[in-house]
């Protein structure tokens, strides 16, 4: 049974204000207590928690009251994100959603919430200077773009479910998602297909090649590059088509000459897009790319130094610019590269796929460029799926 207890106290004007507790103690349940103004209220919640809780239905929803989203978010920060490849990049998405959402209690968020952040986000604009050095200042001004979006969304789920998982929170209407499909809202762009031309690729080698140049105006930099990495790390990517983590994580007791082969390894193991290490043939100016680099006695420093993905990213932002080459991003590079393997296997899907560590070729798909004259000049060379001359004959 449930107690009830009556409650006075003065309010304002002196007057007595009476309230009711209602407190239900049952074995396997968490004590529950809700305050009413009226006794008949508190009798009749009283009664419907019992029958729930008689019936299994009933479920906890005081630990979802108590943990608001940003809170959700902080704790996953914690215990999640530092074993994730992106930790440096999930508390910025999380800053974002604790702007708007941080405040909400779990037990009140709904997809509704999650829709609505969707539109303000995508109504943001991202303002920010990328150059202020040599007297000038070069500023970004976009929109967030629906990936940027999504991914804050995805992170939100993820968080949602690692604290219904692990700390027993339950939601009232089931963890609130977003049905990206129902809504174009969140489409995103086709695939990139964006490769380099020869003219361009001179000069990206001229802007990443280390050396001494003359001041490039508002920019702020040198025609050459003051990195002695930055090349051998551009040209390994358009040889081998791997990942810019892939190749910052390579280290000396990954190469092997003798036997002619690189092992790429990735970062993160769990979760991962290549879940397990590839090792792929070295090529001749892969050899020589690597020859050329400072070899350290010790084997298991880096093969790149102690260059970092940012700094990278950086200094290949500053050399796209000096190159006057637009439209064009580090990962683009892997685009590139599988271009050039599948010109050099003539087209085959599998031995491309062995190469870029891709397991699944329709994604392969977006990354080799469309050969349509070499299709049609085969086409050509075909012979006929039925013989003219034969058919002809035969009508006769």
């Amino acid at each position: 049974m449930a107690s009830i207890s009556k409650r006075e106290h003065l309010g304002t004007g002196g007057k007595t204000v009476v309230k009711y507790d209602a407190t239900i103690t049952r074995r396997g349940v968490r004590r529950q207590t809700k305050t009413f103004s009226t006794k008949a209220a508190a009798e009749m919640w009283a009664r419907r928690v019992e029958g729930d809780i008689e019936s299994g239905t009933w479920t906890d929803l005081s630990a979802a009251k108590q943990m608001t989203v940003g809170q959700a978010l902080d704790v996953y920060v914690v215990e999640v994100v530092p074993r994730l490849k992106s930790a440096a990049c999930e508390p910025f998405k999380a800053k974002n959603l604790k702007s708007r959402l941080g405040k909400l209690p779990l037990s009140a968020i709904s997809s509704s919430d999650l829709a609505r952040y969707r539109d303000a986000r995508l109504s943001d604009r991202v303002r920010r200077p990328v150059g202020t050095k040599g007297g000038g200042t070069i500023e970004i001004d976009r929109k967030v773009s629906p990936q940027t979006v999504k991914h804050e969304l995805g992170m939100l789920n993820r968080a949602l479910a690692h604290v219904e998982h692990e700390h027993g929170i339950a939601f009232p209407r089931g963890r609130p998602r977003l049905d990206h499909r129902r809504s174009n809202a969140l489409s995103l762009p086709p695939g990139r297909d964006r490769i380099l031309t020869t003219a361009e690729t001179d000069r990206l080698q001229s802007a990443c090649t280390f050396g001494e140049g003359k001041s490039d105006g508002p920019y702020a930099s040198m025609k050459a590059s003051r990195s002695p990495w930055l090349w051998p790390i551009v040209e390994f990517a358009m040889e081998t088509a791997a990942r810019r983590g892939e190749i910052l994580a390579l280290r000396w007791r990954d190469v092997d000459f003798i036997e002619g082969t690189v092992t790429l390894k990735n970062k993160k193991t769990q979760r991962s897009k290549t879940p397990e290490n590839r090792t792929i043939p070295m090529s001749p100016r892969v050899r020589e790319i690597l020859r050329g680099l400072p070899n350290s006695s010790d084997p298991s420093s880096n093969v790149c130094g102690r260059i970092t993905a940012s700094a990278l990213a950086q200094q290949f932002k500053r050399a796209l610019r000096r190159a006057e080459i637009s439209n064009f991003h580090f990962q683009d590079l892997r685009h590139v590269g599988a271009t050039r393997l599948a010109s050099i296997l003539n087209g085959d899907l599998l031995m491309i796929a062995d190469m870029t560590g891709h397991q699944d070729i329709r994604m392969l798909r977006r990354y080799v460029a469309p050969r349509r004259a070499e299709i049609a000049r085969l086409l050509d060379q075909a012979p006929a799926a039925i013989n003219p001359k034969l058919h002809v004959s035969r009508r006769k």
